[in-house]
């Protein structure tokens, strides 16, 4: 459903985009929870998925093979075993991105909520980037599951796609 709802939002921006290629767009995921082993030390978020032309994704690092504007979506599922913050944020090259971070409490053991990072972006032809983590404590972060009968939460959904 996921990848039906990016392909057609991806074929609304080629339709309405003056260029003559297609969007290029990839929907990645996580079904691996993802904590923190130490406080205010950032992660990079492990993601695979539905990579097309356009990217290339190892790990963490997810390559932009064509230079352009892009529209960029992550959505964590935060919370873990303690009591603190979760942060989420968006790194190109190895840097940090300026004012792109977000935050979410977690008040109690096995209280989970998504926490956001949305933006565009404007990138050049080899450009790297990151979507990281860091919590207040250790074993908080991003975490899935598998509920019964029911499909499974990923630890992060991201989007990315050329507008």
């Amino acid at each position: 459903m996921r990848k039906l709802i990016l392909l057609a939002a991806a074929g609304l921006f080629a339709l309405t985009s003056s260029a003559v290629d297609a969007a290029t767009y990839s929907a990645l995921a996580s079904m691996d929870s993802q904590v923190a082993k130490a406080p205010m030390t950032g992660y990079p978020i492990v993601m695979t998925g539905d990579v097309t032309d356009g990217y290339k994704v190892e790990g963490s690092k997810i390559t932009i093979l064509r230079a352009g504007d892009y529209f960029v979506s992550g959505a964590a599922q935060v919370g873990g075993t303690g009591t603190g913050d979760v942060y989420l944020w968006v790194r190109v090259n190895g840097q940090d991105v300026t004012d792109s971070n977000s935050i979410q409490t977690i008040p109690s053991q096995g209280f989970t909520a998504v926490l956001v990072a949305t933006t565009e972006m404007t990138f050049k032809a080899g450009d790297v980037l990151e979507l990281v983590y860091a919590a207040t404590q250790p074993g908080l972060g991003l975490v899935a599951s598998r509920p019964k009968g029911l499909p499974g939460v990923p630890s992060i959904i991201f989007s990315i796609f050329e507008l």
